[in-house]
């Protein structure tokens, strides 16, 4: 199995604080986002070999030895999805693991997806709510809907009316056997709602669900952050210093 890092944004809303630096390599409690992603990785089980990161912006800036470099060059007018499909080699050979580099997980949560044998498969994180809660005075401003049917994803993506509309929060973690991309090879041929260039993970699903396919939705409450801003990490720190 391997593990693809997309790692190719500037992290527009992190302002000034990734002028000179891409997302990942923004710091938590001392240490980048990108390194606290290798670390659950190899922790999970992943050797260095294994693990390809998708570069973009400021490539030169991120330097883990080891691991297989991709190149998104049209990082600045693409979106989250085409940086991935330049790693395509890999998706099409076996098993991989995708994972977000401005997110904070456990080696245990990318496990649960290793171990996980479904064609396409999310993790989702439990207690969303009390995070957003201390990110944020209304979380419903910022929220997507996440709904659930007999441990599949039945819907994700839109605007919520209430908290019952949010069953959870995906994470930016994904899984995907050979045969899962060749599905969705074929689903971005049909009509979208988005533009290619500029589709993002969760229209993807959404699409997904809609023309019939079936995405595993795995749940977990071990810590999961997201990191957008810089008041994200203040709060971070703040909250959540003594687990970092």
């Amino acid at each position: 199995m391997k593990a693809i890092v997309l790692a190719a944004g500037r992290g527009s809303r992190m302002n000034e604080s990734t002028a000179k630096l891409p997302k990942c390599m923004m710091r938590l409690c001392g240490k980048s986002l990108l390194d606290r992603c290798m670390n659950s990785l190899l922790t999970a089980g992943f050797a260095r070999s294994d693990i390809g990161i998708v570069t973009g912006y400021r490539s030169e800036k991120i330097q883990i030895p080891g691991v297989r470099y991709f190149q998104n060059t049209e990082w600045e007018t693409t979106n989250m999805f085409i940086s991935l499909t330049k790693a395509r080699e890999w998706l099409l050979s076996e098993p991989c693991l995708v994972s977000y580099s401005d997110i904070v997980y456990s080696s245990s949560t990318a496990c649960k997806l290793m171990e996980d044998d479904s064609e396409i498969a999310i993790t989702y994180y439990t207690k969303y709510w009390e995070l957003w809660s201390k990110r944020m005075e209304n979380p419903l401003d910022d929220l997507e809907t996440f709904l659930l049917e007999g441990g599949k994803l039945a819907g994700i993506g839109k605007k919520p009316t209430c908290r019952e509309d949010i069953q959870g929060q995906y994470m930016g973690l994904l899984r995907f056997t050979p045969s899962g991309w060749r599905k969705i090879d074929e689903a971005i041929r049909l009509p979208m709602p988005k533009p290619l260039e500029k589709l993002d993970m969760t229209t993807l699903l959404q699409h997904l669900l809609d023309h019939g396919h079936e995405v595993t939705a795995i749940p977990t409450d071990d810590l999961w952050l997201e990191c957008d801003s810089q008041e994200d990490i203040q709060v971070y720190e703040r909250e959540f210093s003594q687990f970092l």
